[in-house]
């Protein structure tokens, strides 16, 4: 069984399509990212735990200006199937917000996830100098954190791993370009390592430039296992084992 560990699902989504079709692949994990106010909103009233549907409430740095106080995120997080602190961090790729008040907003949230005792979920794009060093400054030492969609290169990830970070992996591990990523997978621990989709975005081969969804996991771990010299059944058991001790997932018997 698998967990697809960082997906979005917009309003328009067939949600109950989207999660039938992932749990016919074998995918019965989920966590759900909340990325501005109203979506936080959203995913909180689809969080159904007893059938493995988590989430996650952060603010995306895309839209870190929107920013007015943490109390819609105390509430949300009260809700036990709220599991992490997300999705935060900086993107200087695109810029939607200023730097100065995406690197303030990351630190805030950095802190309140210290508070509630969650594991933040990190997006750094283009901005790995920053978001580095926010976090060595900002996190106690030995606090777990996640850089999820890992697209840097084998020196990062190592900086990362040695600052006590577990990645995660998506369908650009699959790009043909991106040796870069693969030299990151290959000096990840298993036990440090994680497996999302990114959906809707970032679709695996044989899918890349389409609509991604939770059902092609498989098609990622594959890529992984290759790469990583494992068998597809150990990295399904090791991922998931991974998930639910970093997310406090507590699976259905």
């Amino acid at each position: 069984m698998w967990t697809d560990t960082h997906l979005h699902l917009d309003p328009e989504d067939n949600h109950a399509k989207i999660f039938q079709d992932a749990r016919a692949n074998k995918v019965t994990q989920f966590l759900v990212l909340g990325t501005s106010l109203d979506d936080c909103q959203r995913i909180i009233d689809l969080a159904d735990p007893k059938h493995g549907v988590y989430v996650a409430a952060g603010l995306h740095p895309h839209v870190a200006s929107t920013f007015i106080d943490l109390e819609p995120f105390k509430a949300w997080h009260k809700n036990p199937a709220c599991k992490a602190v997300g999705e935060i961090g900086l993107d200087y790729h695109y810029d939607f917000s200023p730097r100065d008040q995406q690197r303030k907003v990351f630190e805030l949230f950095l802190d309140f996830a210290v508070q509630i005792k969650k594991p933040p979920v990190i997006h750094c794009r283009n901005a790995f100098d920053d978001c580095y060093d926010i976090v060595k400054s900002t996190l106690p030492h030995g606090y777990p954190f996640l850089i999820h969609s890992f697209a840097d290169d084998k020196p990062e990830a190592r900086k990362w791993l040695d600052l006590g970070a577990t990645l995660s992996f998506n369908g650009i591990v699959t790009f043909n370009k991106a040796q870069n990523v693969r030299n990151g997978l290959a000096i990840t621990p298993l036990d440090r390592l994680l497996i999302e989709t990114d959906a809707p975005y970032l679709a695996p081969i044989p899918y890349r430039g389409k609509r991604n969804q939770p059902a092609y996991i498989p098609y990622i771990a594959q890529r992984i296992a290759d790469e990583k010299f494992t068998t597809i059944e150990d990295l399904a058991r090791i991922t998931t084992e991974n998930a639910n001790r970093f997310f406090a997932f507590k699976p259905q018997k």
